[in-house]
């Protein structure tokens, strides 16, 4: 099974056709099974739009939403879900969305924060999804985490939802932006590991780059190399690959984060 997460700052990049096309491509050169995407925006002012018959969502998609622009270029062939989590920049509706070429059987969105104000930028959920590869079933959730220390919604109160959430009786995938640097010991890292999680990385047979984050972006605007972004599982799978992309190495650069790329024996 071949993952891909990122954190697409979507709307907001230069250049954000090409940024698109460029994802497009890697997911069908690499016949990805499930894409699991963060900071998924669409412009709250925008006009709505009909869903097309692969979208299983039922929040409603304005015309620039771009996981609909992603769906497109796909040609239309993975089933995919997005959610409206918050607003994002006073302009967006920040949302994470999921997109896989197999059978989605159904939907959770799981709200992670004490706050279930739409206009509060801390507000966070999570996405998951219930999928039949045609061999066997299994769930990944999309989420984008807060900061351990925050002092209103704490990373651990956020976690401790979605762990809850997470905890099914078939394999799981756990990707996206954690906010949590591996290298900060006693914090977030170290607590989704202590809760039975196994990093996909340390699981893998190749590994190559390790850091998923370069120079300043929010709510890190003094940190200048950070891993952040991460696929956990629920089991000590056996993992074939996993890989920083989008790093400016054998892909370009899309986002202000990069992209993590899993492939294991499933």
């Amino acid at each position: 099974m071949k993952l891909l997460t990122l954190n697409t700052h979507s709307l907001s990049e230069k250049n954000e056709s090409e940024k698109l096309q460029t994802i497009a491509n890697f997911i069908l050169k690499n016949d990805i099974d499930v894409i699991a995407l963060q900071e998924v925006n669409q412009t709250m002012d925008k006009k709505a739009v009909a869903a097309p018959t692969t979208y299983v969502g039922s929040d409603t998609l304005k015309e620039d939403n771009f996981a609909l622009f992603l769906s497109h270029l796909l040609g239309n062939t993975y089933q995919w879900n997005w959610i409206g989590v918050k607003v994002g920049y006073d302009r967006f509706d920040e949302g994470v969305a999921i997109f896989t070429k197999h059978r989605i059987l159904e939907s959770e969105n799981t709200r992670l924060t004490h706050t279930d104000d739409y206009s509060y930028w801390k507000k966070r959920n999570a996405l998951g999804v219930h999928i039949d590869n045609g061999k066997q079933d299994f769930w990944v959730y999309t989420a984008h985490l807060g900061w351990w220390n925050d002092d209103e919604e704490p990373f651990i109160d956020q976690w401790q939802v979605l762990n809850k959430q997470a905890q099914k009786s078939s394999l799981v995938y756990l990707a996206g932006d954690f906010n949590a640097p591996d290298e900060l010991k006693d914090q977030s890292y170290d607590k989704v590991r202590a809760d039975g999680w196994y990093d996909t990385r340390d699981l893998s047979a190749f590994v190559r780059g390790r850091y998923s984050a370069e120079g300043k972006i929010d709510g890190w605007e003094k940190s200048m190399q950070m891993r952040i972004d991460y696929i956990f599982i629920n089991r000590a799978e056996k993992v074939k690959t996993h890989k920083v992309v989008f790093d400016g190495h054998e892909e370009d650069v899309v986002s202000d984060h990069y992209g993590i790329y899993m492939e294991d024996e499933q």
